[in-house]
C-alpha cells in the first residue's frame, strides 16, 4: 500500500540495514518507529498533530531489512501511547531495555488529572497505525527536563515471543494554552493584530511604536511598508541591514492576502476613492488625500469602498498601481470623533497611471515565509 511504501521511504535504518542483514535475519529485530514529526509549538487542550496539520504516523520496521513488517502476529498489534521525559535520549538506531524505558515513562501530577487524554491505544493495520485524538492537560515546565516526548509500547495481550523495540518523538515543550493568545501565524492575514508577525511582540517595544503610529493590523504595517519602507524603518529604530528587520518584513510580505496594492478613482473624480489588493479586497478609502483603513470605516463607508472596487474591477484601463515610486506617505495623527484611531495621510500626491492586467489569481506575490525558529527574539 501507499502507506506501506511510504514508511519504508522514512525509514532511517534502511540502507544501513541492508548491508548488515548478511547473516543476521535469522534474529529478528522489531522496532517501532514515528515517521511523523509533531507540530510545535504544542498547547494544552489542543490536539496533537503532525507537522503542517498530518496525521502523526507508527510503523513496525524489521531493523535487518528496514522494511515495514506487513504480516504476522506482530503487524496487527495493539499499542499504548504513553507520555516520555524529554530527558530520555537514546537514538532511535540504538536498542535499549524495556524497563529502561518505563523508568522515563511520566506521570501526571495528582491534582492535575490525567496527563494526556483522548485515543491512548493504537492498532497496527499491516505493520502501519496512527494516532488518534490526543490532547495534553497540563504543561511540561515542572518536570525535570521540561519537556515531554510521546512513546508507543506493545500493550498488555501481545502473545509474540519476538520483543518490539518501544518509539519515541523528538522531545518538545507543551504550553498552556493561554499562550496561544499571542502566538505568531505562519503566514499572517492582513486583518491579523501587527503583533503577529515575527519580531513584534505583544505589547512589547516595537508593538508599542507601531501602535502610536496608527499601524494596528498587519494591512497597516503592509501598507506602510509598500508606500514607505524607510518611514517604517524610522517608526521602528530597526537599521536597513537588520535580521531583524529582514525576518519581519519576509513574514508580512507572505502575508496570506496578497500586498499588491491598487488605486482606483471613479468617473475620474479624486475623491473618494479605494485602494485594493490583488484579491480585489478593500484595504483603505481615500478621502481628501487620506487613507482609512477599513477597520476605522463605518458599514456604510465600507459598502461604498466595495462599491469602488467592484467599478475597479469592470475598468481596468483606469486602475493604477499603488507603489512606493508613485506615492510618498508618512502615518500621522488624525483628531476625529468617529475616527479616534490614527490613518495614514498621503503626500506630494502625483499618482502615475499604469495600463494593468486584471489579476487572474488570488495567489500572495511576495516570498515565502522563513521558518518559525528565526533565532532572534521579539521585542
Amino acid at each position: 500500500t501507499d502507506t506501506v511504501e511510504l514508511a519504508n521511504n522514512h525509514s532511517p535504518h534502511l540502507g544501513r540495514a541492508n548491508a548488515k542483514s548478511t547473516g543476521k535475519n535469522d534474529v529478528r529485530n522489531l522496532r517501532l518507529q514515528f515517521q511523523t514529526k509533531l507540530s510545535d509549538p504544542i498547547f494544552t487542550g489542543e490536539k496533537l498533530k503532525g507537522e503542517g496539520g498530518a496525521c502523526i504516523s507508527v510503523s513496525l520496521v524489521d531493523a535487518n531489512t528496514g522494511d515495514v513488517v506487513t504480516s504476522g502476529l506482530e503487524s496487527s498489534v495493539k499499542l499504548d501511547v504513553v507520555v516520555l521525559e524529554g530527558d530520555f535520549n537514546k537514538n532511535d538506531e540504538d536498542d535499549w531495555a524495556q524497563e529502561e524505558f518505563e523508568n522515563h515513562v511520566v506521570k501526571e501530577r495528582e491534582w492535575k488529572g490525567p496527563l494526556l487524554t483522548g485515543d491512548l491505544l493504537v492498532t497496527l493495520k499491516g505493520g502501519v497505525g496512527e494516532l488518534g485524538d490526543l490532547k495534553f492537560n497540563d504543561n511540561s515546565s515542572w518536570n525535570r527536563s521540561k519537556k515531554f516526548r510521546i512513546g508507543l509500547k506493545v500493550a498488555l495481550g501481545y502473545r509474540g515471543n519476538t520483543r518490539i523495540r518501544e518509539a519515541k518523538t523528538d522531545a518538545f515543550r507543551v504550553r498552556e494554552h493561554r499562550g496561544q493568545s499571542s502566538k505568531k501565524h505562519d503566514l499572517p492575514a492582513s486583518d491579523d493584530e501587527v503583533w503577529r508577525l515575527k519580531m513584534i511582540a505583544k505589547d512589547g517595544k516595537y508593538h508599542k511604536k507601531l501602535s502610536e503610529a496608527g499601524i494596528q493590523k498587519v494591512g497597516d504595517f503592509l501598507l506602510q511598508l509598500f508606500t514607505d519602507p524607510m518611514k517604517l524603518k524610522e517608526i521602528l529604530g530597526m537599521s536597513s541591514n537588520s535580521t531583524n528587520w529582514d525576518t519581519l518584513e519576509n513574514h508580512a510580505r507572505s502575508c496570506k492576502t496578497s500586498w499588491k496594492l491598487y488605486l482606483y478613482y471613479p468617473d475620474g473624480v479624486r475623491k473618494p476613492g479605494a485602494i485594493f489588493n490583488t484579491d480585489l479586497q478593500l484595504i483603505s478609502l481615500v478621502k481628501d488625500r487620506i487613507c482609512w483603513a477599513t477597520h476605522l470605516l463605518s458599514a456604510n463607508e465600507k459598502e461604498h469602498g466595495d462599491t469602488i472596487v467592484k467599478k475597479a474591477s469592470d475598468n481596468w484601463n483606469d486602475v493604477m498601481e499603488f507603489n512606493g515610486e508613485t506615492f510618498s506617505c508618512s502615518m500621522q495623527k488624525k483628531s476625529s470623533s468617529s475616527f479616534p484611531s490614527q490613518v495614514l495621510q498621503i503626500e506630494n500626491f502625483t499618482p502615475i497611471q499604469c495600463k494593468l492586467t486584471p489579476p487572474i489569481c488570488a495567489a500572495p506575490v511576495g516570498p515565502e515565509a522563513p521558518l518559525a525558529d528565526v533565532g532572534s527574539a521579539a521585542e
